[in-house]
């Protein structure tokens, strides 16, 4: 089973006509990308990362990928993630983002709200959860479980690996022919919200999550200074 973070989110992506899906905007310690065929190569500040890249950190390492909106994709240390996804043609309510966490802590702030045909995407092991909001993190453990907790705005998650197959949404369930509605599978979770989901893509019911719970979490207090040296 596998974990799939979506959202249709304005504003999101680079605009067509920009040459850069997104850039390194930040990095302290050291991470890597690839693509399928090619050896991998050092990132540095400044470079630019797209369609077909995965992207690895270090230990102890913080990269973030900035869009040309503001809108980042933050690793914490020993994450690893693809970018299967970044479409930019056809007009800005049809940008696409989708992505792949295998392992690590990911953080994502979005400028914009919810419009058209705009998505975004994290996918991970164990189950499905679709992002509608705008500042969340997802955190796929060593023991396949994940955490997902809102910040800003809702995330749906739900049980089961599923994956998108037209551009309207609709998920069907693998194994077996079944379709599965987004009505049928998600939980909204909501502002200031948590939800686990076990290694076998059970999600818990949510939760709110305890006052100061991100006090001893360095990656969560190292992403909420680069939020608030954005405003």
């Amino acid at each position: 089973m596998r974990l799939l973070a979506a959202a249709s989110l304005a504003g999101l992506l680079a605009a067509a006509a920009s040459p850069k899906t997104a850039q390194v905007s930040a990095l302290d310690g050291r991470a890597q990308r690839w693509r399928s065929s090619g050896a991998r190569s050092e990132l540095r500040l400044g470079m630019a990362v797209g369609q077909g890249d995965t992207i690895e950190t270090e230990e102890k390492a913080r990269l973030e990928i900035r869009f040309s909106d503001n809108s980042v994709l933050r690793l914490g240390g020993k994450a690893k993630l693809e970018l299967a996804e970044a479409h930019f043609a056809g007009g800005a309510a049809r940008r696409r983002l989708s992505a792949r966490l295998f392992f690590g802590k990911l953080w994502a702030k979005v400028t914009s709200v919810l419009q058209g045909e705009q998505k975004f995407e994290v996918e991970t092991e164990n189950a499905v959860a679709g992002v509608r909001g705008t500042t969340f993190r997802v955190d796929a453990n060593e023991d396949k479980s994940v955490l997902v907790r809102v910040y800003d705005g809702s995330v749906a998650v739900g049980k089961g690996a599923a994956q998108p197959t037209t551009a309207g949404g609709e998920r069907r369930e693998v194994p077996g022919p079944q379709e599965v509605t987004r009505e049928q599978w998600e939980k909204l979770v909501g502002s200031q919200m948590q939800i686990f989901v076990a290694a076998d893509g059970t999600p818990g019911e949510p939760e709110p999550f305890p006052a100061g719970g991100d006090q001893d979490d360095a990656f969560a207090r190292w992403n909420q200074q680069r939020d608030g040296a954005a405003k």
